[in-house]
């Protein structure tokens, strides 16, 4: 049994939770907060002819005004136009509260097609991408945890940013029940699909104006806005009891005292005590509000059958002991390396052959790596985008960080790794289950089929193998992981079985 250290606790799955917030703001084409100096014109060429129109917001949590945002939108020299947006807010978690800072600028074409684009965000951990829309092409440079990574997504037409989403809805007649789609970027998750967008109804305003309510649905992401007869925002609401307001400048950044309310608390699912969830192997549940399908087929470790999810994990003693590394292609394809996972790095190539210096077992192999995670990062909730390296150098962070340290080192050491994320059982919390990331690793475990399977172990909390309360929604990086912002606030859960 691996030791735990002192300070452990259960932590949720914070990552997650910070997204859902900040893809409310996001996706709902408002605006993101810094100071105005911290982001520079994209292209000085673009420079604004004309004066900036500049919008101020408020952000609000659960009626608390925790945050400001303001954006910026000025003709360039071209035809086209510059977008800026800036904002600034505060997030609690177990009591941890940090300050969240995001700002963008992207450069669009006569035709409203975008160009180029910057975004930031620093929380304390710092992340900075620049996208170039070429031909077909959407490439984007990534500078993150000491490294820079590029991205390439293929395009069959230029993708709309948060921040250029109000200038698609002018110009349209707005009417209850019309829709539309557009082809949609987010630069945090660096995810790329088609965002949908409803007319809902019309609201007179106290300008006896008349504006619309429109639903905007991202990977499953919804939130509202209340948009005028030219697109501007007036206000948003979206999960959490997130919401944004048009305000002047001094109201905006006017904020309220307190600390802003605990992200863990209003995202927790309620269920009745399971009795010693750590040696659980056997997990059947009901989801409601949501349909079971939302949760991963991936048998025979999880299986969805009707309303039901069943999380089937094997003894550490059904294991078999395999080679270290990944026998054929199939498996080499789980030791590439990933945004999140930087597993070519010269500094985790090191670690991992250190960590495993004399082993040929891969059973052993991915025990070690779990105990080394598990007692090398301190247990630090964290707000930002998790990178392995960054985590390697800082050696703090929530259950992402350990999850991205884990798969890093492992897939480096040529195991095939990768990373789930769902919902975990967690009493040091309350009887709950809470949002959370971990590993699977291949490790051969048989299935009723005899096919070699995927195993889940948790450097966060020392198990290994995980236990069976690991309630898997997806397996990916931060593209994959979005699906499980839909779901915040919406999925509750019976345990029919926990043994």
């Amino acid at each position: 049994m691996l030791r735990m250290r002192p300070l452990l606790v259960r932590g949720p799955l914070l990552g997650i939770e910070v997204l859902s917030v900040v893809a409310f703001l996001a996706v709902a084409a408002s605006t993101w907060a810094a100071p105005a100096h911290t982001l520079a014109p994209l292209d000085a060429v673009a420079l604004a002819t004309g004066p900036a129109e500049e919008r101020w917001m408020g952000i609000y949590m659960q009626d608390q005004h925790v945050g400001y945002a303001v954006s910026r939108e000025a003709p360039s020299a071209d035809g086209g136009r510059v977008f800026q947006q800036q904002s600034t807010f505060s997030i609690q978690a177990m009591g941890n509260v940090q300050r969240v800072v995001a700002a963008s600028t992207a450069v669009t074409g006569p035709d409203g097609a975008l160009r180029t684009f910057d975004f930031m965000l620093t929380s304390p951990l710092p992340v900075y991408a620049r996208g170039v829309v070429e031909p077909g092409n959407l490439h984007v440079t990534i500078d993150q945890g000491g490294s820079t990574q590029t991205l390439n997504i293929p395009l069959t037409e230029p993708p709309v940013l948060s921040m250029t989403l109000p200038a698609q809805v002018r110009g349209r007649e707005l009417k209850s029940g019309l829709e539309f789609s557009l082809p949609y970027f987010d630069p945090l998750t660096r995810s790329n699909a088609i965002a949908h967008v409803l007319v809902e109804s019309p609201e007179m305003l106290p300008t006896g104006e008349t504006a619309w309510w429109l639903k905007s649905s991202f990977n499953g992401v919804e939130t509202r806005q209340l948009v005028d007869k030219n697109g501007e925002v007036l206000r948003e609401e979206g999960s959490l009891g997130m919401r944004a307001e048009r305000m002047t400048r001094e109201a905006a950044m006017k904020l309220d005292n307190g600390t802003p309310p605990d992200l863990i608390a209003l995202t927790n699912v309620p269920v009745a005590a399971i009795a010693n969830p750590t040696r659980t192997h056997i997990l059947r549940v009901t989801p409601g509000g949501v349909d079971a399908a939302r949760f991963a087929q991936d048998p025979p470790l999880q299986t969805v059958e009707g309303a039901t999810v069943t999380v089937s994990v094997p003894l550490l003693v059904e294991l078999p002991h395999l080679p270290v590394r990944a026998q054929n292609a199939a498996e080499e394809l789980d030791t590439e390396p990933a945004l999140s996972i930087p597993s070519t790095e010269p500094e985790i190539v090191a670690r991992a052959a250190a960590i495993l210096d004399g082993t040929t077992d891969r059973l052993d192999a991915a025990r070690r790596i779990n105990e080394f995670v598990n007692h090398y990062v301190q247990k630090v909730p964290t707000i930002g985008i998790p990178n392995g390296l960054e985590v390697l150098r800082r050696g703090e962070g929530d259950c992402n960080e350990h999850t991205a340290l884990y798969v890093s080192l492992a897939r480096a050491a040529g195991i095939p790794a990768r990373i789930a994320a769902g919902l975990v059982y967690a009493p040091s919390l309350g009887e709950a289950f809470y949002y959370h990331a971990w590993p699977e690793v291949r490790l051969g475990a048989p299935g009723p089929d005899g096919a070699a399977g995927w195993v889940p172990v948790d450097p966060t909390f020392g198990q290994f193998p995980a236990d069976a309360t690991h309630l898997k929604i997806v397996n990916g990086d931060l593209d994959k992981q979005i699906e499980i912002m839909g779901l915040i606030g919406k999925v509750s859960l019976v345990v029919n079985e926990a043994r």
